[in-house]
């Protein structure tokens, strides 16, 4: 099995990556997070965003296995395999669809708790997408919650009606807005009945038979390594473990089974909401490579924050996955820029550190910098290695002498063909 990370604050070009790569696979398995990220692929020149969805969904060969690591909501998971659906008439994508009968489910009203916690000076902002991943995988975590199996059970309605009245009952005395009780229930079993289309299994049995047969499986990772909920920048991170390590648990996979971990970068950083950015830019600058880059929230349209390539962050990233074949992204959004600016190390109190974790980076430290001589072609418009430029490949070959790894993919555009592998 395979594994594809990201190895910053997310939005690196994952999806984009995936499915490219994932046309050689049999089973493309999600293993983490919730309908709070998307993963926006160009489909017939139509930029469509998949938030639960397995990347390979275009591919009639592939399974899509959503495993048991990830967080389902129902209504969320409707919406979008009917837009796909209209971009896809005549698929029948619930054949291409399996689903962890161990995954849970994320109840309507986990939302205004989101809400809530977001919004009450009693808690501690995070930023979130208010999409109600923490509090089902809180109630995971407590042993209260619902799996997806037990939508097949025969007690399933009256089970979500007593927790979601019992929760309802407390958003309410807490003075959360919330809409009628009866209107969150309907809509919640109705989109479970359309769940049921879906193919419900034990997904790890599928999974390592697959493995023993020889096929080739493709794990793919949502947010990335920095907002891992244990060693990214806490508390302002996501709710699961993103780290390639977390594929073996969130699919029920044997580490012994392992074989690549593509780790993918953009020649720049971006995060969404707060949380320390060491390398962050603002201003002019920063508007005009947000507007170049487009990095505005594929799920949430927020504008991103944007900053610098943080080579110590990077080291982290790819020491804690075990890296083994590089992505490197949106350089050719850099085009044409006179330098590029890359944060090699940070100083502080007489100290120069190149390997730091996130948090470990206060006001402070200082950064380090860099400056490589930019290049002016346009990126779109090559497809071979011997095309580019000189300065590009200098600076791929900064990375990779810093980074102790060789960069195997090199994104030139958006597009699904725009994409170089390197011969090094």
């Amino acid at each position: 099995m395979d594994i594809l990370i990201g190895l910053q604050w997310g939005d690196e070009g994952k999806g984009k990556i995936i499915d490219l790569i994932s046309r050689d696979y049999d089973i493309i398995a999600r293993f983490n997070g919730g309908a709070n990220a998307g993963h926006s692929i160009y489909h017939k020149g139509k930029r469509i965003t998949l938030k639960l969805l397995p990347s390979g969904i275009f591919y009639p060969h592939i399974k899509n296995i959503i495993g048991t690591g990830v967080v389902i909501d129902p209504i969320a998971l409707q919406a979008e395999v009917e837009q796909l659906q209209a971009c896809l008439p005549d698929t029948d994508l619930f054949h291409r669809i399996l689903v962890s009968a161990k995954a849970h489910l994320v109840l309507p009203t986990y939302k205004y708790w989101d809400i809530y916690f977001e919004e009450s000076p009693e808690y501690r902002t995070i930023g979130t997408t208010k999409n109600g991943i923490a509090p089902t995988y809180s109630n995971k975590i407590l042993r209260q919650n619902i799996r997806v199996g037990d939508i097949l059970s025969k007690n399933f309605e009256a089970e979500v009606f007593q927790i979601l009245a019992k929760q309802y009952l407390e958003l309410q005395a807490l003075g959360q807005d919330m809409p009628m009780l009866q209107e969150l229930y309907d809509n919640f079993l109705e989109a479970c009945n359309f769940f049921k289309k879906t193919q419900i299994t034990d997904t790890e049995i599928i999974i390592n038979e697959a493995l023993r047969n020889n096929k080739k499986v493709l794990a793919e990772g949502a947010q990335a390594t920095l907002l891992d909920i244990d060693h990214g920048s806490y508390p302002y991170v996501t709710s699961s473990n993103t780290i390639a390590s977390a594929a073996c648990v969130g699919l029920g996979v044997s580490p012994k089974l392992i074989d690549k971990i593509y780790g993918v970068t953009k020649a720049y950083c971006t995060r969404v909401g707060k949380g320390i950015f060491p390398t962050e830019i603002t201003g002019s600058p920063a508007n005009e490579l947000r507007k170049k880059g487009d990095e505005f929230g594929s799920n949430t349209k927020r504008p991103r924050r944007v900053g610098w390539l943080d080579l110590p962050a990077l080291k982290y990233a790819i020491m804690l996955n075990g890296v083994t074949d590089l992505v490197l992204t949106k350089a050719d959004i850099l085009n044409g820029m006179s330098e590029v600016p890359i944060c090699t190390a940070y100083e502080r109190d007489g100290e120069t550190r190149t390997l730091v974790s996130p948090t470990s980076v206060d006001d402070a430290a200082r950064p380090v910098w860099k400056f490589l001589d930019g290049w002016n072609t346009p990126l779109g418009k090559i497809n071979q290695q011997i095309q580019v430029p000189k300065e590009l490949k200098l600076f791929i070959s900064f990375l990779e002498e810093e980074l102790k790894i060789s960069v195997k993919y090199l994104s030139t555009g958006p597009q699904r063909e725009e994409l170089i592998i390197l011969d090094n």
